[in-house]
């Protein structure tokens, strides 16, 4: 094993060798609650090289990573071995329990996020963490090949239908995103979903990420008929946050059109994978819209919550 090192804060001038979470960043964190941060970097000091994180916020002795958001836990590098993950697990039970922390609670990222992440789970059970909740996430491969080629038939029909109607994708500046945010929301709420944010959530969200929140929409001439938000959850991943179509529009279904403009932006950009997200309903698998996804080209990864009591 290299000659690893676990500090609260990178030091000055390491290179960042590992894909990092929004939602375990520090400035994520800032806007996503008023809690106390803790904040563990793994790296080596000879290559001057980070090569793991994790973000936690601290309530009452317990820290949650992430706290009011999808997933967090340990970003790391693709190259860790299973003795360094180790390290680095025992590492911050250390650092915590020195803290007086009294439990912890984490929800890892679907795999498609991180090449190790099986590996990580079976070191996390081998460090006394158990297994809480298994989630289905449903995400997009991009690859060189066009987005239409992985397509069931029937969501082609559709696509070819938006195509010959003259509908147009784009993504919009980010001071449209107040606009998409209303779109989306008013376009849930008529079809009777919750919808998980507020504006004021989203809007503090991109001040202190402005990068990471992306609007994307649809349009039939200059009527926006679909939109979503696309969040970058990391370099390497788009999350298609909350696609949402106007009602009038069901059967040309215009959110094949808007994913396909998504993949096409994740192709652009050099990223690994467009999320889907999940797919349930009242803790349940809601059949017909994971069958949606999976038409689109959506294969399954797997996301795992953990608790442990530190001790």
């Amino acid at each position: 094993m290299r000659n690893l090192k676990v500090a609260e804060v990178l030091p000055e001038n390491t290179k960042k060798g590992f894909s990092e979470l929004l939602y375990t960043q520090p400035n994520f964190l800032v806007g996503n609650n008023l809690l106390p941060q803790i904040h563990f970097y793994l790296f080596d000091p000879v290559a001057v090289i980070g090569l793991g994180h994790i973000g936690f916020s601290l309530e009452e002795g317990t820290v949650f990573s992430a706290y009011r958001a999808p997933f967090g836990g340990f970003a790391l590098a693709d190259d860790l071995t299973s003795t360094e993950i180790t390290f680095f697990i025992f590492e911050v039970l250390r650092k915590l329990k020195e803290q007086g922390v009294t439990s912890i609670q984490m929800k890892l990222a679907p795999y498609c996020y991180f090449d190790n992440t099986l590996l990580l789970k079976e070191n996390l059970v081998y460090a006394g963490f158990d297994l809480e909740e298994k989630l289905e996430y449903q995400a997009i491969p991009i690859n060189d090949q066009a987005f239409e080629l992985g397509l069931a038939s029937m969501e082609v029909r559709k696509l070819k239908k938006c195509q010959e109607a003259g509908f147009e994708f784009s993504r919009l500046p980010k001071h449209k995103l107040a606009d998409v945010f209303d779109f989306v929301k008013n376009q849930r709420q008529e079809k009777g979903y919750e919808f998980s944010m507020e504006w004021p959530q989203m809007k503090l969200a991109q001040k202190v990420n402005p990068e990471a929140y992306i609007p994307f929409v649809v349009k039939d001439g200059e009527r926006i008929i679909a939109a979503t938000v696309g969040i970058l959850a990391s370099d390497r991943v788009l999350y298609n946050f909350s696609p949402a179509h106007h009602s009038e529009y069901d059967p040309l279904s215009p959110n094949v059109l808007l994913t396909e403009g998504l993949y096409d932006f994740c192709r652009a950009e050099g990223l690994n994978y467009l999320d889907l997200g999940t797919s349930y309903l009242n803790g349940k698998i809601n059949k017909g819209l994971w069958q949606f996804k999976s038409h689109l080209g959506g294969q399954s990864f797997f996301s795992y919550s953990f608790r442990k009591a530190v001790s």
